[in-house]
C-alpha cells in the first residue's frame, strides 16, 4: 500500500513539472511572436512611408499612411469618441466620421497609445516614423520603429536582462523617387 501512495505522488510532481514547462515555452512563444509581429508592421510601415513620400505626397499624408500601417502594433486606442461596434447598423454622426479620420490626431481624431503620448520619458513607448531623401536623389526611405515597446512579462524576458519594454528594431524600405520625375521642388 505504501509503494502505490509513493507511486502517486511521484506521478502528480512530475506531472506539475511538465505543465510548468510547458507553459513557460508557451509564454515564451507568445513573447517573441509579440515581438516578431510588431517587427512585421514596423517594416509595413516603413515600405508605406517610403511609397507615400516617393509618389510625392504631402508630409502629413505620408506619416497617416505609415500610421495606418503600424496601427496593429501602437497600443490601446485612447481618441476622445469611443469606437462605434462593427455589428451595428448605425448610421455613423459627424463626429464619429470625424473621429474616423486618420488625417488627424489627438482629441479630436484617431490616436493611439504609442503614436505622440502627452508626457514622453526615456521609458515611454514611441512610434518613430522617419523618411527623406537618401544619398541618391533618385532614392527615398522609409525607417519606423518602435521604441520601448511593452513586453508581455519581464520574467519571460531573460534574454533582454529582464526588461520590461524592449525597442523594436527599425524597419526600412527604400523606394525610387517618383515624385521627381513630375514634380518641381
Amino acid at each position: 500500500m505504501r509503494k502505490k501512495n509513493h507511486e502517486r505522488g511521484a506521478a502528480v510532481l512530475e506531472s506539475l513539472l511538465c505543465i510548468l514547462l510547458l507553459c513557460l515555452l508557451f509564454f515564451g512563444l507568445m513573447q517573441i511572436f509579440q515581438w516578431s509581429m510588431a517587427k512585421m508592421l514596423a517594416e509595413y510601415s516603413s515600405f508605406y512611408a517610403a511609397k507615400a513620400y516617393s509618389l510625392g505626397y504631402a508630409q502629413s499624408i505620408v506619416k497617416r499612411a505609415s500610421r495606418v500601417a503600424i496601427t496593429g502594433a501602437s497600443g490601446r486606442d485612447v481618441s476622445a469618441i469611443p469606437t462605434v461596434a462593427p455589428f451595428t447598423r448605425q448610421k455613423l454622426s459627424d463626429a464619429a466620421e470625424e473621429y474616423m479620420s486618420y488625417a488627424q490626431y489627438g482629441p479630436h481624431g484617431v490616436n493611439f497609445e504609442y503614436w505622440e503620448p502627452d508626457n514622453v520619458t526615456d521609458k515611454t513607448p514611441l512610434v518613430e516614423i522617419n523618411y527623406a531623401p537618401a544619398e541618391s536623389t533618385n532614392v527615398v526611405y522609409g525607417r519606423v520603429r518602435i521604441k520601448n515597446m511593452p513586453l508581455l512579462s519581464e520574467n519571460l524576458s531573460l534574454f533582454l536582462g529582464g526588461a520590461s519594454e524592449a525597442d523594436i528594431p527599425f524597419g526600412e524600405a527604400r523606394a525610387f523617387n517618383h515624385a521627381g520625375l513630375y514634380l518641381e521642388d
